[in-house]
């Protein structure tokens, strides 16, 4: 390839990548723009959480521990809650993480997966028009469109990316696609839900054998040579190992700590599975939205669809039964079986008999496979469709399936349209106006509704489509504006329902930025209580206030899948969770009693307790004993205490192995008490006991994978510098 060839390739290139990313952000205008914002998962959990994370690393410590989030919580080790997320990391380097931020984490990624669907796709047909309209279709899919759950959208940014880089490593003696596979790899386990990374290791592991197999029956002249080979997968897996060794101990690390850290039953790993009538969303998506719909699966979970034009060109130009398209066809077909959850065996295979395939849930989510298997089918189509190589028999062929199409939507939308209520609201539009009509069709459509809806919808463009066809000679210009508007405009029909909520960004910034910065001991002589009052006064806006407002509350909510089992036995037990909760942060007790004893709290007594199995102390009753927060941070709380006698200082901080104490600089022992907190001696006088969590371990996987980080810079640049040298 000569160099000027190269280079107008590559301006080839980011052009289309410049038009994905004005697609990307006209497509979700409403979140582009902080119109409205994203909900539900998105704004109870993600957000917070890369608030906490965002502030601890604005405050110069490493994201470990979280003081506000449930009493305490881990959050190093909680696969979802993005801690070890280089792209969180980065964001909150540059401002602090509220909605907008958020926002435009969401758009990276969708506007990652564009490029990586181009990427791959231009690599399999070479065609770069035809992997932008791919990529397009891609970014604007029904899976894209269900982005309440961020982690589902970054699992689509980089499973391509995977897929690209790992066929280019199987496929030649370069070491740097290897190593580009292992760093996106990182990016998949750092930042997506952790099904999506045990899936795509065992779709690796399958192309892995049928390389080998291939190298079998290969002539050896033709192979990458065998110490290439396997130096090649050394470097991929120790590249990853070593960037992913602080987050792969702090996940093992929690694992006997939470709900979900044995496994999951089969009752719940076939939650969300997909419902065989949301195949109705394959033509008609906004369809998961119909109030008269009965369905058990999560809205976000039912749409799998990826534009008009692709199904049809399926249909007109079926894919060639080659070895890469009968594998394609084999992973759309595994998916989508996958995905329907019981309807079918496989799943349950799968949960009885794969390693790892016990452990999540929602089988809906292979349907990210299933639509990027099946366009990865339909480029040939696309790419014979856009160079004009048609013979007149295949422009009757586009002609008959056009027209076969409109006059099935057109059948459709007649019956639907008679046995919908539209004509009524139609008609109802000169007294309410098109405002109140558009929200009536929004919020009440019925299944026949949005049918009726999207079929007209389509209809139009196929009908549009059926004009650009008149001459033999297609238009480029023409196709490429109905393929890409079509998916605009459907999507308008869905975000709605499974992306964007009717809060504004600028509602929930304003109360996310009234939080106060760092981490103040204000109100923390309060009790948990007091500070939790209004933690549901925005609950719809921003979750549990608490969350965001540095006031340590409590409260029994639990929307975490890493939601630990002891807190969970603590919140069910009701005397002791309200005895807690009228407490502030940090109390001294005047005595420790037995845990099965908590029924002495149903006794007035000006005492303080506390509760544990490993000790008891007598009643003493000191109302001058005192404990006063002086500082807190991320990962620290600096307690004065004062005490008459040797007395025992609690901390409602939940108990953790990592946690260290000290009194006055010397160590001390921390017990587990209340059931789920931390407690320690102090003796009698003033003194300053500090509460450190500090995992010696992940600070040490930490300081390794940042010497990979450091040795990847080098190479990289080492690389540009000898590329630029040979080029001069």
């Amino acid at each position: 390839m000569s160099i000027s060839y190269y280079y107008q390739q590559t301006r080839v290139h980011y052009k289309n990548y410049l038009f994905l990313l004005i697609i990307c952000l006209l497509a979700y205008w409403p979140i582009t723009f902080g119109i409205f914002s994203v909900k539900n998962d998105a704004i109870h959990y993600f957000l917070p959480y890369r608030f906490n994370i965002s502030e601890a690393i604005r405050n110069g410590e490493m994201p470990l521990w979280s003081p506000y989030i449930y009493s305490g919580n881990p959050i190093m080790g909680d696969m979802q809650s993005s801690a070890w997320n280089p792209i969180v990391w980065l964001f909150s380097i540059f401002g602090r993480y509220d909605v907008t931020l958020f926002h435009m984490e969401n758009l990276l990624y969708i506007f990652l997966g564009g490029i990586g669907m181009y990427k791959f796709t231009n690599r399999l047909v070479a065609h770069s028009h035809t992997a932008l309209l791919i990529a397009a279709s891609y970014m604007l899919s029904g899976f894209m469109l269900g982005g309440q759950l961020i982690n589902w959208l970054s699992a689509a940014a980089f499973i391509p990316f995977i897929l690209h880089y790992y066929l280019l490593t199987l496929n030649s003696p370069n070491y740097s696609n290897a190593i580009k596979t292992a760093v996106v790899l990182f990016l998949l386990f750092t930042s997506s839900y952790p099904s999506f990374f045990i899936l795509t290791v065992y779709l690796l592991l399958l192309l892995f054998v049928i390389q080998i197999i291939k190298r079998i029956h290969q002539p050896k002249t033709t192979q990458t040579p065998i110490r290439k080979f396997i130096i090649q997968h050394f470097l991929l897996i120790i590249v990853f190992s070593g960037l992913s060794l602080p987050a792969i101990i702090s996940y093992i690390d929690l694992l006997p700590y939470y709900q979900r850290g044995e496994g999951t039953s089969y009752a719940d790993a076939i939650t969300n599975m997909f419902d065989a009538q949301h195949f109705l969303t394959l033509l008609f998506p906004s369809s998961i939205k119909a109030n008269d719909i009965v369905s058990v699966t999560d809205v976000t979970c039912r749409n799998i669809y990826f534009g008009i034009f692709p199904l049809l060109l399926l249909l007109i130009f079926p894919p060639a039964l080659n070895r890469r398209n009968i594998q394609l066809l084999c992973l759309a077909l595994f998916a989508i079986f996958f995905s329907l959850g019981d309807t079918t065996p496989l799943r349950k295979i799968c949960y009885q008999f794969i390693p790892l395939m016990d452990t999540f849930r929602h089988p809906s989510q292979m349907r990210l496979f299933f639509i990027f298997a099946l366009l990865l089918l339909a480029a040939p189509g696309v790419k014979k469709l856009l160079i004009n190589n048609l013979s007149i028999s295949d422009v009757k062929k586009i002609k008959t399936v056009l027209w076969v199409s409109s006059g099935l939507l057109f059948l459709v939308s007649i019956i639907v349209f008679l046995k919908s209520s539209m004509l009524d609201k139609i008609s109802a539009i000169k007294k309410t106006g098109i405002s109140t009509f558009l929200k009536t069709i929004f919020d009440e459509a019925t299944l026949v509704d949005t049918i009726f809806l999207n079929a007209a919808l389509q209809l139009l463009f196929i009908v549009v489509a059926l004009i650009a066809t008149r001459k033999y000679s297609l238009n480029r210009s023409a196709i490429s504006f109905l393929w890409v508007t079509n998916l605009i405009v459907m999507a308008q029909m869905v975000l709605p329902a499974s992306f964007v909520s009717k809060t504004s960004a600028k509602e929930i910034n304003i109360l996310i930025n009234s939080a106060p910065t760092g981490f103040p001991t204000d109100d923390l002589e309060l009790s948990l209580s007091e500070n939790s009052k209004d933690a549901f006064t925005n609950f719809n806006t921003i979750g549990l206030s608490y969350f965001y407002n540095k006031k340590t509350g409590i409260s029994r909510i639990t929307n975490s899948p890493a939601f630990l089992l002891q807190l969970d036995k603590f919140i069910q037990t009701d005397l002791l969770y309200n005895y807690v909760a009228a407490q502030p942060i940090a109390y001294i007790a005047d005595s420790v009693v037995a845990l099965k004893d908590t029924i002495v709290l149903r006794n007035t007594s000006s005492c303080r307790y506390a509760f544990s199995d490993s000790f008891s102390i007598g009643s003493d009753c000191n109302n001058q004993n005192k404990a006063v927060v002086k500082n807190i941070s991320a990962n620290r709380f600096i307690i004065e205490t004062n005490a008459t006698n040797k007395a025992f200082l609690v901390l409602t901080q939940n108990y953790y192995h990592h946690w260290q104490v000290e009194i006055d600089n010397a160590e001390s022992e921390i017990v587990k008490t209340n059931l789920s907190f931390m407690g320690t001696f102090v003796p009698p006088g003033k003194h300053t006991v500090t509460f450190v969590f500090n995992p010696i371990n992940i600070k040490r996987a930490a300081w390794i994978s940042l010497a990979v980080v450091l040795l990847l810079i080098i190479t990289v640049t080492h690389s540009i510098y000898n590329s630029r040298k040979s080029n001069r």
